[in-house]
């Protein structure tokens, strides 16, 4: 990546660009985060799906599992940053406009880029749930205090404080699949139509005329092999 222009003039910077993986996991997963470029999702979901026309893509907003998280950065000069919350947003939902701005881009472009004609469109699945229920992510259960007295202590203090309901955290998150083709129904998603491409007036006269054409021809050369 180039540097900046100190003096903020005649900038280049070149776009990230998501390598292709020639054995991709089915489905591939596909992590939307703050720093990372739209235009790289959406050029990565195209020529992902040029490429593996049969594998879907799941977007989705869930961060790295704890266990990941607790690995050692690769480069240790460049820390881990830790994830920011607007306002006591999560990041897993705090990242789902900007997941759901993805989506719709590549379906778009997805159908300017195919071939002339009526094209059908990407399926599109989505699912929204909770973090915590997910067994990759559930808080560790709590060490059980080693003093009988000491618990005892704690559960008369709970009670008298009128904090009788344990307060649970509950974090959702959003996960998007488009696919070419259809896949089939699950109880966590809710299906989504695929766009279609339609023919305009003029393009539906011309694709008749060819039709009409290639009738004639074959008519005449029928005739001329009898």
């Amino acid at each position: 990546m180039s540097d900046a222009d100190p003096k903020g003039k005649g900038k280049a910077r070149e776009e990230r660009v998501i390598p292709i993986p020639d054995a991709p996991s089915n489905p591939y997963l596909v992590r939307i985060t703050t720093h990372g470029k739209i235009n790289a999702f959406v050029t990565f979901a195209l020529q992902f799906f040029e490429k593996h026309d049969k594998i879907p893509i799941v977007f989705h907003t869930l961060p790295p599992t704890p266990a990941a998280a607790k690995e050692p950065a690769a480069d240790p000069s460049k820390p881990k940053s830790k994830p920011k919350h607007e306002g006591g947003i999560a990041p897993s939902a705090q990242l789902a406009p900007r997941l759901l701005s993805v989506v719709e881009i590549v379906k778009r472009e997805y159908l300017k880029a195919m071939d002339a004609g009526p094209v059908v469109g990407l399926y599109q699945y989505n699912e929204i749930g909770i973090l915590e229920d997910l067994p990759e992510y559930a808080a560790p259960p709590e060490a059980p205090d080693a003093d009988p007295e000491e618990a005892r202590r704690k559960a008369i203090a709970e009670q008298l404080s009128g904090e009788n309901h344990v307060r649970t955290k509950q974090t959702p998150y959003m996960k998007v699949t488009l696919s070419r083709v259809e896949l089939p129904p699950s109880a966590k998603a809710t299906a989504q139509e695929p766009l279609k491409r339609k023919l305009s007036k003029s393009a539906k006269s011309r694709a008749k005329k060819r039709v009409k054409k290639l009738a004639e021809g074959e008519a005449q050369m029928e005739i001329e092999t009898t």
